[in-house]
Formats: C-alpha cells, sequence, structure tokens
C-alpha cells in the first residue's frame, strides 16, 4: 500500500517547504515504522510540466510505503498533521494526496531521480478498463524506454483517496494512476532517449487511447531523503 502527499508551494515558499520536508519525514517515520518513508523535490528547470500545461506540477511529495495491502488507514493516520503544519509554505486547495498499490513492473531500488506522470482516465474508459489496458498493453513502452532503472505504476483507489483528502485538509485527489520512471540522472535518460526518436510518438499516439493528456501532469524529482 502507498500514500503520496503531493505538495504545492506558495509562491515564494518551495525552498522553505523542501527544508521543512526533512521533519516531516522524520514525524511520519515514527509514527509508521514499518513504512518506508521517501522525500521527493521538484529538480530545478524541470522541462516535464510543458508536455502538459493545463496541469500544474507539485513542488515535493511525502510518500509512504509498506509491503501490506491493509496499512491505508495507518499511512494516512501518519500524516496527520502535516498539512497544518505547512500550511504557511503550501496551498492546500492545490495541494493533494492519492492512495492506493504501486505495481513495479520493471524493480529497482530507489533511484536519485523519479519522473511523475499523473495520469487521468478518458470518459471512453471505466476505471477497469482503463487499468486493464494500461497494465496489459501500455507498460509495454516501459520495457521499450532506454535509460531507466525501473518502471512503476501507481494504481490510485479513489473512494481512499477521497477520504484522504478529507482527513488530511487538501484538495486532490483525481488521478487515476501516476506512471513513474526511476532514472539515475535525467542527462543519462535524455541522451538514451535520443537513440530511439520515435518512442515518444509511439507512446504518446498510445496513451491518447485511454489518457485524458490535456488534464493530466507531469513533473520530475531528486530523492531528498529514504528513511
Amino acid at each position: 500500500m502507498r500514500v503520496q502527499l503531493l505538495f504545492a508551494a506558495r509562491g515564494g515558499c518551495t525552498d522553505a517547504l523542501f527544508a521543512r520536508l526533512d521533519d516531516e519525514g522524520r514525524r511520519a517515520k515514527a509514527a509508521s515504522a514499518s513504512a518506508r518513508v521517501i522525500g521527493l523535490t521538484q529538480v530545478a528547470d524541470d522541462v516535464f510540466p510543458l508536455a502538459n500545461p493545463l496541469g500544474r506540477p507539485f513542488e515535493a511529495v511525502l510518500e509512504l510505503q509498506t509491503p501490506s495491502t491493509d496499512d491505508g488507514d495507518a499511512l494516512v493516520g501518519a500524516l496527520s498533521g502535516t498539512v497544518d503544519r505547512l500550511d504557511d509554505v503550501i496551498h492546500r486547495d492545490l495541494s493533494g494526496v492519492l492512495v492506493g498499490i504501486p505495481h513495479e513492473i520493471i524493480p529497482t531500488a530507489p533511484t536519485a531521480v523519479r519522473y511523475l506522470y499523473l495520469m487521468r482516465r478518458k470518459s471512453t474508459h471505466s476505471r477497469e478498463q482503463y487499468y486493464d489496458y494500461y497494465f496489459n498493453n501500455h507498460s509495454r513502452f516501459g520495457h521499450r524506454t532506454p535509460g531507466i532503472a525501473g518502471y512503476t505504476q501507481f494504481h490510485v483507489d479513489d473512494a481512499r483517496s477521497r477520504a484522504a483528502a478529507s482527513t488530511l485538509g487538501v484538495g486532490t485527489w483525481g488521478a487515476d494512476s501516476v506512471s513513474e520512471l526511476h532514472l539515475n540522472s535525467t542527462a543519462e535518460f535524455f541522451a538514451a532517449l535520443a537513440t530511439v526518436p520515435t518512442l515518444g510518438d509511439e507512446a504518446g499516439a498510445d496513451e491518447e487511447l485511454f489518457v485524458d493528456r490535456t488534464n493530466s501532469k507531469s513533473f520530475t524529482t531528486d530523492t531528498r531523503f529514504i528513511l
């Protein structure tokens, strides 16, 4: 089970949010000793949000994960008070939380850099149809992508995420999934991607079948800490 608390920084408060994320990570770890806690912060001069210009990226992510699928409520509980303590440096309504199950298509240990693509399904697909196509068909592009150390599909539970948003006091919970590429560096990734120049267009065309790309959002993060 995984919970991602996604932070939208107030203008001019990004550095302050990054600095205080460390303390919030330690609080979450103390409240949920069995959880792996990871702090992610958006890289400087991130080019990926330009691919989804209508979707505001998040500046920081606090992620809690356990091996058990029954730990959702406990993980959300471990984040109690986080939003209140950061209220002066974040916009609550633009921040969000996602709860669900991560599927490691290409397993890896946490890497230095992670690309996150928060995807929303098209109205033509039910949630079940979306996940079926995403997992069983679209995942082939992850296997074909060079320059990555791992690929994870985070399948979001809408009801759990909506409840967590109410509990924690944030406004966003609506993504259906998060595609994550685990990278050693963005430079290494872009250099490798240049060797298969048609891959991006092919993957994009496939996404058009089931993803509401206009209302999705993407950004890239540095791994700030792992607890």
